[in-house]
C-alpha cells in the first residue's frame, strides 16, 4: 500500500516528491502474482561487501556468493520496485541502499523499503549516485542533487540543490563523492565542489566552485575519485587529473587512454582502476598502465576484485572472471537482453524469447542459451509449430527455423519470401511482421513485398522445397496492399492486418498452397466500421471471432452483420494496441504502448495493469504469449519479461480432469477466491453436505465463499457440480477454511 506524501522542508525543490511504500519481504516472490525475468548483462556498478559481490545493472540487482553457483536476483517484484538501477552503497548499520529509476530502496537481509521519487508531474526521474554521510545520503539525480535523511520520519528528503556556481541549472549529477568534508559532483556540465559542513549554504550557487566541461573537452563527467592526494575524473572524453594551483585550477588529460571514453573509476587494494571503451587499466602511483583483457572483446564497463580474482563487466555480454590467465563467463546473468520483442512456448514447454538486439534464446534449466544467426536490425515475432520448432521473423534478414540448437534461414533464395520495395532487385531486405501456423502450414507476412505477394505460405512437411513447398497470397487473391502489420490463422481462415488499409480475411481452406483468385475479403473503416485502417494486430478468439487492435482502439468482427463493432476500453487503457492474446476461456489480454489490460469474457469487465498499480516490469508492451496448459501470461517489454501467473490450476477441457483450486480453500480476506480450471463454458452449483444449494455461478468465475444472498458461509466441506453446455457434469468436494 502506498502511503501519504512526505512533507518537504521549506527550502526543498518543489520539483521533487516522495512516496513511502510498505515493507516488502525478500522471500515473498513465490507468493506473488507476478514474476520478472530480466538480464544482468549490462552492469553499471560492482561492489564487494563481506563475502558478496553486488552487481547493479539495467535489469536489477544480482548478489553473487560463489562463481560456480547462481546468484540471488532481485527485480521489481522482490522489494526494489524497479529493475533500472544505477547505484549501491552499504552503510555502517549493515543496511544496503540501492537507487535507480525513481526509487531509493533501503534493505537488509529480511526486508526492503522503497522511497519513490517523482517530479511535479508525477513522473519518476533517475537516481544515479549515492554517497553515505552517516545519518544522511547524498543522492545524485537527473535533475540535480538531493540530501536524504535516513532517520527523520524513518526516511525523507531534507533538501535539494540544482544550482552549482556557473554551471547550467539542474545538470545531471552522475557521481557524488564526500571526501574530507568536501562534496564533489561529477555532472553532465562539469565538476562542482563545496564545503558540506553546512548543507543550508549549498543552496546558494556562490558557495560552489566549478570546473566547467570545456576544461574536459566538453565531455560529460561520470565518476570522481580522490586517490594518492590527487583528484581523478572519468569523462566521455577520457581520463583526467585535476591540478589545483594557487591562482587557477586546470584539468589535465592522462595518456593512455587518451580520448577514449571512460565508464568507471574505482579504488581497490591501494590502486585506482579505470575502465574505458577498449579495455581497462590501473594507476598504482601516478602513471596509468593498461591491462590485458586477453580473450575478451568489447567494452569493460566496470570491475571488481572478488573471490581472489579480477571480475569484469563487459557491455552487453555480462560478467567474466579471471581463471588461470583466461577470462571465464559467469553463466547466471539471466536473459541475453532486456529488449524482448516476443515469446513462444514450444510443445516441449520450452520458453523461447526473441530480442530486438540479440538472436533468440531458449531457457534450459537456469540458463538462457542463444541461437547463432544474423538478425540484421532486430527480431520481430516468434511462434512454435507442432513439431517443436520455433520460427522467428526478423527486420531485414528473413525467417529462421530454430530447432535442436540450430538456426536455418529462409529468404528469397529458398522460399517465396520476398524483400522490401525500398531495395532494388534482387530485393534482399526481407521484413517479417507476422507469423501463424495451423500445424501443417506456416504463414509469414512480408512487409512491402516487392512482388506484390505479402503473405508467404509454406508446407511444413516440405519446407525445404522452394517450388513445391512454398506459395504466396497477394493481389491475385485480393490482398492488394503490401504494408502488412500482422496476421493470424483459425480453421481455414487467415486474417491479414495492414498498416494503412484495414484487414483482409482470406479463405485458405485445407490447401493453402493453392487458394483461388479473390479468396480474400477487404474490411476498412469506410465499408465495415473498423475502428481504424491503421491495424497493429489481428487475433482470432477461441470461438473464431476476429478481434483487431488498431492505433486508436479495439474492434470485434460480428459475422451476423458482417461489420466490426467497437470495443470501448476503460479509462487508463492506452488506445494504441500492440498485441492481443486469449486464454482458454476466451478472456482477452490487451497489450498497449502504455500498459496491459484484461477483458473478462464472462461479464465484460476490464482489469488494468500498469507499473504504478502492479508488478508489471514496464508499461510498453511488445508481445503477449499465453501458456495454454497453465494459463500463465508472458509479457515482452523493453525491461525484460513479466510473467503473470494464473490464479487457477492447469487449464483442462476434459471434465474428468477438472479440479477446484486452491483446495483447501483458505479465506484470509474478502478478496480470496476459489476457481475451477475448466477451459470451456459451463455452470457450477455448490451445495452443503446436506444437499442444500449454496450458490450457482458461471464455471469461469471465482467463488468468494458466499451464498446467493452474499453472506459468508461457514468453514466446512462443500460439494460442487460443474456442468458443461452439453449437459455432462463433474462433481467433487471443497474444504473451506475461514480464518
Amino acid at each position: 500500500m502506498v502511503g501519504p506524501k512526505v512533507r518537504f522542508t521549506a527550502s526543498a525543490l518543489v520539483r521533487l516528491s516522495i512516496l513511502v511504500v510498505s515493507l516488502v519481504s525478500w522471500e515473498s516472490p513465490a507468493a506473488a502474482e507476478w514474476r520478472t525475468l530480466s538480464s544482468y548483462k549490462q552492469p553499471r556498478r560492482m561492489i564487494v561487501i563481506d563475502d558478496t559481490l553486488w552487481v547493479v545493472s539495467s535489469g536489477g540487482l544480482l548478489a553473487v556468493h560463489n562463481r560456480s553457483l547462481p546468484g540471488k536476483q532481485f527485480t521489481n517484484v522482490d522489494g526494489i520496485g524497479t529493475t533500472d538501477l544505477h547505484a549501491f552503497v552499504g552503510d555502517n548499520t549493515g543496511r544496503q541502499w540501492v537507487a535507480g529509476n525513481g526509487r531509493l530502496v533501503r534493505f537488509d537481509q529480511s526486508e526492503a523499503r522503497q522511497f519513490v521519487f517523482t517530479d511535479n508531474d508525477g513522473e519518476p526521474f533517475e537516481l544515479f549516485a549515492l554517497a553515505d554521510d552517516g545519518d544522511d545520503l547524498w543522492v545524485g539525480t537527473s535533475i540535480g542533487l538531493v540530501l536524504f535523511s535516513k532517520i527523520i520520519d524513518d526516511g525523507q528528503i531534507q533538501d535539494s540543490y540544482g544550482r552549482f556556481g556557473t554551471l547550467p541549472d539542474f545538470p545531471e549529477v552522475r557521481d557524488v563523492l564526500l571526501y574530507r568534508d568536501t562534496l564533489w559532483l561529477a555532472t553532465s556540465a562539469g565538476l562542482a565542489y563545496a564545503d558540506a559542513a553546512d548543507p543550508v549554504l549549498l543552496k546558494s550557487r556562490y558557495n560552489w566552485k566549478v570546473i566547467e566541461s570545456a576544461e574536459f573537452d566538453n565531455g560529460g563527467l561520470l565518476r570522481v575519485v580522490w586517490f594518492g592526494e590527487k583528484l581523478y575524473v572519468a569523462a566521455s572524453t577520457g581520463l583526467w587529473r585535476v591540478r589545483f594551483g594557487p591562482s587557477d585550477t586546470t584539468a589535465e588529460r592522462l595518456n593512455p587512454p587518451a580520448q577514449r571514453a571512460l565508464s568507471d573509476l574505482k579504488i581497490e587494494n591501494d590502486s585506482l582502476f579505470f575502465y574505458y571503451t577498449q579495455g581497462y587499466g590501473v594507476i598504482a602511483d601516478s602513471t596509468p598502465a593498461l591491462l590485458s583483457i586477453g580473450n575478451l572483446s568489447g567494452t569493460p564497463l566496470t570491475g571488481s576484485f572478488f573471490d581472489n580474482r579480477r571480475w569484469l563487466a563487459m557491455a552487453d555480454d555480462g560478467l567474466f572472471y579471471e581463471d588461470g590467465g583466461e577470462w571465464v563467463e559467469y553463466a547466471w546473468t539471466g536473459l541475453p537482453s532486456n529488449a524482448v520483442r516476443d515469446i513462444t512456448i514450444t510443445g516441449g514447454k520450452t520458453i523461447v524469447a526473441a530480442f530486438a538486439d540479440k538472436p533468440a534464446a531458449f531457457l534450459d534449466g537456469d540458463l538462457w542459451v542463444s541461437y547463432d544467426y544474423y538478425i540484421s536490425a532486430r527480431n520481430t515475432v516468434i511462434i512454435s509449430d507442432s513439431a517443436g520448432a520455433s520460427w522467428v521473423g526478423t527486420f531485414g534478414a528473413g525467417l529462421y527455423r530454430l530447432q535442436s540448437g540450430v538456426a536455418v534461414n529462409y529468404d528469397e533464395q529458398n522460399s517465396t519470401l520476398i524483400g522490401n520495395n525500398d531495395d532494388p532487385p534482387p530485393y534482399p531486405y526481407i521484413v517479417i511482421n507476422g507469423l501463424a501456423t495451423d500445424g501443417d502450414y506456416l504463414f509469414a507476412a512480408c512487409y512491402r513485398a516487392a512482388d506484390g505477394n505479402p503473405v508467404a505460405v509454406a508446407d511444413l512437411s516440405n519446407i525445404d522445397d522452394p517450388v513445391e513447398g512454398w506459395s504466396s497470397i497477394g493481389s491475385d487473391q485480393g490482398v492488394d496492399h503490401t504494408f502488412v502489420s500482422s496476421l493470424d490463422y483459425h480453421r481455414g481462415q487467415v486474417a491479414v492486418g495492414n498498416e494503412f488499409s484495414g484487414v483482409y480475411l482470406c479463405e485458405v481452406g485445407e490447401e493453402p498452397l493453392n487458394i483461388g483468385a479473390n479468396a480474400c475479403r477487404h474490411f476498412t473503416e469506410s465499408n465495415s466500421f473498423l475502428r481504424s485502417d491503421n491495424v497493429r494486430v489481428v487475433k482470432f478468439a477461441p470461438d473464431g471471432i476476429l478481434w483487431v487492435g488498431t492505433n486508436v482502439g479495439l474492434s470485434r468482427y460480428d459475422p451476423g452483420i458482417e461489420r466490426f463493432v467497437d470495443v470501448n476500453l476503460p479509462a487508463g487503457v492506452d488506445r494504441d494496441i500492440t498485441d492481443l492474446e486469449f486464454d482458454g476461456r476466451g478472456n482477452l489480454y490487451i497489450g498497449t504502448r502504455s500498459g496491459l489490460a484484461r477483458f473478462d469474457a464472462t461479464d465484460g469487465s476490464f482489469e488494468v495493469y500498469l507499473t504504478t498499480n502492479s508488478d508489471l516490469v514496464a508499461d510498453r508492451v511488445y508481445g503477449l504469449t499465453l501458456e495454454k496448459e497453465t494459463g500463465d501470461l508472458y509479457v515482452a517489454t523493453d525491461a525484460g519479461i513479466s510473467l503473470l501467473t494464473s490464479s487457477v490450476a492447469e487449464i483442462v477441457f476434459d471434465l474428468d480432469e477438472v479440479v477446484a483450486f486452491p483446495n483447501p480453500f483458505v479465506i484470509n480476506s474478502p478478496g480470496d477466491s476459489l476457481a475451477f480450471n475448466f477451459g470451456r463454458s459451463g455452470s457450477v452449483r455448490i451445495f452443503t453436505p446436506a444437499g442444500e444449494l449454496v450458490t450457482e455461478m458461471d464455471a469461469n468465475r471465482g467463488w468468494f465463499g458466499r451464498n446467493d444472498s452474499g453472506q459468508p458461509v461457514a468453514s466446512g466441506v462443500y460439494l460442487f457440480i460443474l456442468e458443461d453446455n452439453n449437459g455432462a457434469f463433474r462433481q467433487g468436494k471443497i474444504l473451506l477454511v475461514r480464518k
